[in-house]
């Protein structure tokens, strides 16, 4: 039996309270799909699995490096853009604790994020930044942060055979920061691959989009542009819900309180009460990340330029449309053949209607397979028994999830 402890904000099991969920999930919803989708594929009979430490670099991590070493025979550590500019304290703090280990440690799916160009135009080492952001590090303070990254990377493989990343743009950054290519593993996103190897996306719905047909459109707030879409789509679809994602968002759907400082937030979108979407009771938060899926599952088409909103959709069978903004959604749709377009190339703000003319998942249903098996064989190469390998604990995990899958979500306040 193979005691695994997997880095999570929650057990994919749990169903918490709205306000207690919107505190525990890592600031962004889009960390528990990665993690529960990990924990599935890692169901297997042999395995003994438990989630937690979601913080352990951070709090106490003196005792988090005694009781792992202690309890466990393996830490897994599934990540998302961990190597963005604003992370490198944290970063910093992650390698101290990976170095603290006797045990190996793998990282599944980190990626790093910078500017929609990155490792096209110019080097992808001076351009990291924050989603949204206007300034972009100077060559020194970039040059520093490589360091950082190069020093996490270099503590992982010392405990690793490999180092799981989202796409290539990620594995062409780590390789010019002179780490060894051959154990740069392209795995994409794990939160994909959480039903397994039989998952598609439905390709059969020929029915136009209409004002009355069941969008959904997922936000993220930060990024320039976002707006004039937000305000066409919101107008044309007048069923058109949103979830939303962050931390802040939640808050003020759950309490009813304005948490943003408008002055530094486009009012087109929808982060403060007096937006259409908020009194009109369609901005939705889902407690629980199944029900997201679930619900998700009973749209017809869902857009937007949240990577995990969009795959929210995807693990629910529904065809999803990325409006790619940065090279961390672009790699990632490009990996695994996610209908996309990246937001600034629209003349004018698309609408859900011809987004979903452009959508056709033929090609990501086609590459799922190999994508799905390459994503299996990085978790042998490092030594870990997956759910899809023989005796497996699946049956149990779906059963533990079905209170959450039926979690409805908490909806903005009318007016």
């Amino acid at each position: 039996m193979t005691r695994i402890l997997l880095r999570a904000a929650q057990d994919p099991a749990a169903v918490l309270k709205p306000m207690r969920s919107a505190e525990r999930m890592g600031a962004n919803a889009g960390n528990l799909l990665y993690a529960n989708g990990v924990v599935r594929s890692l169901a297997a009979h042999s395995n003994r699995l438990e989630t937690g430490a979601f913080d352990a670099h951070l709090v106490d991590r003196e005792s988090w490096i005694r009781k792992i070493n202690q309890r466990y025979d393996h830490y897994v550590v599934p990540l998302a853009n961990a190597f963005r500019y604003k992370n490198g304290t944290s970063l910093e703090a992650m390698t101290a604790l990976v170095r603290g280990l006797d045990i190996p440690v793998t990282v599944v799916g980190v990626g790093a994020q910078a500017t929609i160009t990155a490792g096209s135009e110019e080097a992808l080492t001076i351009r990291m930044g924050k989603t949204g952001g206007r300034k972009l590090p100077s060559a020194a303070d970039s040059a520093r942060h490589d360091d950082r990254v190069r020093d996490f990377v270099e503590a992982v493989l010392e405990k690793s055979a490999s180092f799981g990343v989202r796409g290539p743009i990620t594995q062409s950054y780590l390789v010019g920061l002179g780490l060894p290519e051959n154990r740069i593993d392209v795995i994409g996103c794990p939160s994909v691959f959480t039903w397994g190897p039989d998952h598609r996306v439905r390709t059969d719905d020929d029915r136009p989009l209409t004002q009355d047909s069941a969008v959904s459109m997922n936000i993220d707030y930060r990024v320039r542009g976002i707006g004039p879409v937000i305000e066409r789509n919101a107008e044309l679809y007048p069923g058109l819900t949103s979830p939303s994602q962050d931390l802040n968002s939640a808050r003020m759907i759950i309490t009813g309180e304005d948490q943003f400082d408008m002055t530094r937030r486009d009012p087109r979108t929808p982060v403060h009460t007096g937006h259409p979407l908020y009194h009109e009771g369609r901005l939705l938060f889902f407690p629980n990340p199944w029900g997201w899926i679930a619900s998700l599952s009973r749209m017809q088409f869902v857009f937007g330029n949240r990577l995990h909103g969009n795959i929210a959709a995807i693990l629910g069978g529904t065809p999803a449309h990325l409006l790619a903004h940065d090279s961390r959604t672009l790699e990632l749709a490009d990996y695994h053949a996610i209908p996309h377009s990246k937001l600034h190339e629209h003349e004018a703000p698309p609408t859900a209607a011809e987004l979903w003319e452009r959508t056709d998942y033929t090609a990501f249903n086609e590459a799922y397979p190999a994508r799905f098996r390459t994503y299996i064989d990085f978790l042998h190469r490092n030594d870990l028994v997956t759910a899809f390998d023989g005796r497996n604990r699946l049956r149990r995990f779906d059963r533990s999830i079905r209170r959450g899958q039926a979690t409805q979500p908490v909806v903005s306040r009318r007016s």
